[in-house]
């Protein structure tokens, strides 16, 4: 784990900086005795408006010391409730929690999972005698846990505060806050739902379903802008966040409807088509209508409200909207008058924000020359010393604005120092981007990617003499600063490697909201690890697809396919219709879960399926080939990103062979991330756990893996002292005693789940029960050797999940497994049982590398299909991948 420093939060999406703000200035109240507590209180609050929030929280702390001498206990229950608002406000979350634990009178306040759940307990207890200022710090507290992800938590102490509060003035701020928490929640619900039942919500045109995750949000806001004597400046932030929420699900369903019109194109689905269409006009005609009298509110609101510097931050949120919606113009007049606010109230932090968004407005209005000088004064103010709190948050923003800039104005290698510097800001900001606010995490790849991907791109398609490359700082925070120098990379090309494997890190960071991926402090080539290896960095743009091949003893070379990224997307969709999306009648895994497959449908499927992955082959491969072939390369790794991360790579064709029948293939996430050191495999034994019986949880019923007692059985008797758990005996609490022997191997075959919910990647016990992947992750590190293996033999990626395989990634790197193997989609238990007894046939011979083993025990489930296929029909085509390309090693492959 890095240890790292709670520092200002950098939100990389300005919606979440400033869409879900509800802080409210407090009063600072008259009652004290000592004139010079109040003073201090009333400085704070001074300090605070102005957008001072570093001397606002030492004004008020200095006001909570003045009224304890004085033993009021109010005084200093109020101080520490501001001063928790400035320190939210600087991103200090956990800070802010134990400063609002000290206000309850909590004595040494850690805000951990059982101080908090204690708390919560007794102030339940007290909800009938709550009093204001207690509602207050509640309606701040929840706040707090709602930024750290703790939204149970927060939904009940915002509950409580309402109750306290009832129909006060202050009753409007708590229902703002409880709006932003349930939009929090609707975010996840909406963001993780799967293939299938989206597909569902879109064939039974049902807007009710469409837009019930947010239905409490959008009720909250309402009640929230609807509280007659509530601060005008609550109702019109109440009114943004339901209006950005309204625009955030029309993009969503129209996205989603459009993919899947699509896909039915494919196969003439005439009625699903048209009920889809259907679907979306009427949700956006519904939506649209609710957009457009919350935006005539908005701007009535907005025109008449007293400048301050929450008021500054709701016009700067409005305008980001009216952007990205085309209305540059209406955007423009609001942030002018922005603009003059926070010059008048003197806030340098504020007038950063504003300049640069006024930049964006002229971008959007084509007029280059002054959106580059604005977003250069932009990122002057945010630089200067004059700037409150870590500046670094708007540093990044307004780098990676001047870099798209001077790209677009055909300024590449301007642009490529720009977006360098964006990347060193987000570097050296990499531990922090997920340390404090959890609520933004789907908002975090489509945000931080362009910065990777677009700087990877001007480093591909330009050309950077030496002296250019070595005039860009390149940072990297985690590499010891003796070995800087060496560590500079030497070719443009190794830089854009750099910022392709950072990006996949920053991808996991923020998959476990946790920055744990812990990378080398050295760049590791190839050569370290293996010498018949390739590395494949296959990289979509969106007028071509790039690959970076890394061979042994070679520099880095660079080959550019002249195909669109829509080209290629469409060509990856058609591949997911037909192999998985169990939406599609005739996909091959519909086919094959009937109990009496149709040949002829499956001869179809394979002759629709063998074209696409002959199209891959070519893009992705064939071009490489001579150097493959120069270099006797074996091994392939490939690190992957976006759709091609489910693609089967061993499935890959080149007319009379699959990928897998020349090469031993395998997975990384990061080449950063493997563990070089060669573990010697003595006295291999293996733990090896499974569920054979049939299992309901929650209403679900897993089917029973009846082949699972013969694939233990083999794992023993390839490694007589391995141990086997079986049914009841596999529970969480034996895996933990078992694991105390140090199994360098472990074996689970039972049913699970890699989705792009951290929560929802689970596998099954034998009790009935479900582990999450962190809890058993957290088990698996509990070991005192490293693990060398982790073996998932039933479990699956969610289907039409994009993200799943970051589940499935970042389990081999939390766990401490130096690999993991698992399927992409479901297997029949008796040819996993199969394929698993030939790999560990093959890996107990010596010096065989784990690679080499999978791609033996596949090698032979293909020959053995091709020697007795399924189906008569199916004996001139090659083998169905369906049957045996569905496993991936990921990790370390030696």
């Amino acid at each position: 784990m890095i240890i790292r420093k709670y520092r200002r939060l950098i939100i990389l999406l300005i919606s979440a900086l400033f869409g879900l703000l509800s802080t409210l200035s407090l009063p600072a109240w008259s009652n004290s005795k000592s004139n010079q507590a109040l003073q201090l209180a009333q400085q704070g609050q001074q300090s605070y408006n102005i957008g001072n929030f570093d001397q606002a929280i030492q004004l008020w702390q200095a006001a909570a010391q003045a009224y304890q001498q004085m033993g009021d206990k109010e005084g200093v229950t109020k101080s520490l409730i501001n001063q928790s608002q400035a320190l939210q406000e600087l991103g200090l979350y956990p800070k802010a929690c134990k400063t609002l634990l000290q206000a309850f009178a909590v004595a040494n306040p850690t805000c951990n999972p059982a101080q908090i759940d204690k708390f919560l307990t007794n102030i339940t207890q007290q909800q009938n005698s709550l009093s204001l200022t207690q509602a207050t710090g509640l309606r701040s507290l929840g706040e707090v846990f709602r930024r750290q992800g703790l939204l149970e938590q927060s939904q009940k102490v915002l509950q409580l505060s309402l109750t306290a509060l009832d129909k006060s003035p202050q009753s409007s701020a708590v229902l703002l806050s409880l709006g932003n928490t349930e939009r929090t929640l609707g975010n996840q619900i909406r963001d993780r739902w799967d293939y299938e039942q989206i597909t569902a919500i879109i064939d039974q045109k049902s807007q009710d379903a469409a837009l019930a995750p947010d239905q409490k949000a959008f009720q909250y806001y309402t009640q929230a802008a609807a509280v007659t004597s509530a601060p005008a400046i609550v109702k019109t932030q109440a009114q943004l966040n339901h209006y950005k929420l309204l625009l955030e699900n029309q993009a969503w369903w129209r996205e989603q409807t459009n993919r899947r019109i699509v896909s039915w194109s494919r196969f003439g689905e005439s009625k699903l088509i048209a009920r889809a269409k259907d679907f979306l006009s009427e949700l956006e005609l519904k939506l649209s209508q609710d957009v457009q009298t919350l935006q005539s509110q908005i701007e009535s609101s907005l025109a008449t409200i007293t400048p301050s510097h929450a008021t500054i931050y709701a016009q700067i949120y409005f305008a980001d909207t009216l952007i990205n919606t085309e209305q540059a113009n209406k955007a423009k007049s609001i942030l002018d008058t922005a603009l003059q606010q926070a010059r008048t109230l003197k806030d340098q932090r504020a007038e950063a924000y504003v300049v640069g968004y006024l930049g964006k407005v002229y971008q959007q209005q084509k007029n280059l020359s002054e959106a580059i000088a604005l977003t250069q004064q932009a990122l002057m103010l945010s630089q200067s010393r004059n700037t409150t709190g870590d500046g670094r948050e708007i540093t990044y923003l307004w780098q990676s604005q001047l870099g798209s800039l001077l790209q677009e104005k055909g300024e590449n290698k301007r642009a490529i120092a720009a977006y360098t510097a964006a990347y060193n800001t987000l570097q050296s900001l990499r531990t922090d981007l997920n340390a404090n606010n959890r609520d933004v995490q789907f908002n975090f790849v489509q945000e931080v990617k362009p910065v990777y991907t677009e700087l990877a791109n001007l480093l591909l398609k330009s050309e950077l003499s030496e002296s250019e490359l070595s005039s860009l700082v390149i940072a990297n925070p985690n590499i010891n600063q003796s070995k800087y120098e060496q560590n500079q990379p030497k070719n443009r090309l190794e830089f854009a490697r750099r910022v392709i494997e950072s990006w996949q890190l920053a991808e996991l960071d923020n998959f476990f909201q946790d920055p744990c991926s812990q990378e080398t402090d050295v760049a590791v080539q190839i050569d370290d690890i293996d010498s018949q290896a390739a590395v494949i960095y296959p990289i979509i743009f969106p007028d071509r697809l790039e690959i970076i091949l890394s061979l042994p003893g070679k520099t880095l070379q660079q080959v550019t396919i002249p195909v669109s990224e829509e080209k290629v997307n469409n060509t990856l969709d058609r591949l997911y219709d037909y192999l998985d999306n169990v939406t599609v009648n005739n996909s091959a895994r519909n086919i094959l879960s009937t109990s009496n497959p149709d040949p002829e449908e499956l001869k179809e499927n394979i002759q629709a399926i063998l074209p696409i992955f002959g199209q891959l082959y070519n893009w992705l491969i064939q071009p490489l080939e001579p150097q493959l072939n120069a270099k006797q390369i074996n091994n392939l790794i490939f690190v992957l990103n976006g759709r091609l991360q489910k693609v089967p790579m061993a499935a890959l064709y080149n007319g009379q062979e699959y990928l897998i029948e020349k090469y031993g293939i395998a997975l990384v996430p990061s080449l950063q991330l493997i563990d070089t050191k060669f573990l010697k495999r003595k006295n291999i034994k293996v733990l090896a756990a499974g569920v054979s019986k049939q299992i309901q949880i929650q209403g679900e019923i897993f089917p029973a893996l009846v082949n699972v007692p013969k694939e233990l059985d083999e794992i023993k008797q390839a490694f007589p002292t391995s141990q086997k758990l079986l049914n009841q005996e596999f529970t969480t609490t034996t895996i933990q005693k078992k694991l105390k022997s140090n199994f360098p191997v472990v074996h689970l075959a039972t049913h699970g789940l890699f989705s792009s919910n951290p929560q929802k990647n689970f596998i099954i016990t034998g009790d009935g029960k479900s582990i999450s992947i962190n809890e058993l992750s957290t088990l698996l590190k509990e070991q005192e050797n490293n693990l060398e293996l982790l073996v998932l033999s039933a479990c699956e990626t969610a289907t039409g999940d994009e993200r799943a395989m970051l589940g499935l990634a970042g389990t081999a790197v939390r766990s401490g497994a130096r690999s993991t193997l698992a399927t992409l989609w479901p297997v029949s238990d008796a040819s996993t049982a199969q394929l698993m007894g030939e790999f560990y046939q093959e890996l107990k011979k010596p010096g065989v590398q784990k690679l080499t083993a999978l791609r033996t025990a596949q090698l032979s489930q293909l020959e053995s299909i091709r020697s007795q296929p399924l189906f008569k029909q199916l004996k001139s085509l090659p083998p169905h991948p369906y049957f045996w390309a569905s496993y991936v090693l990921v990790g370390n492959w030696q």
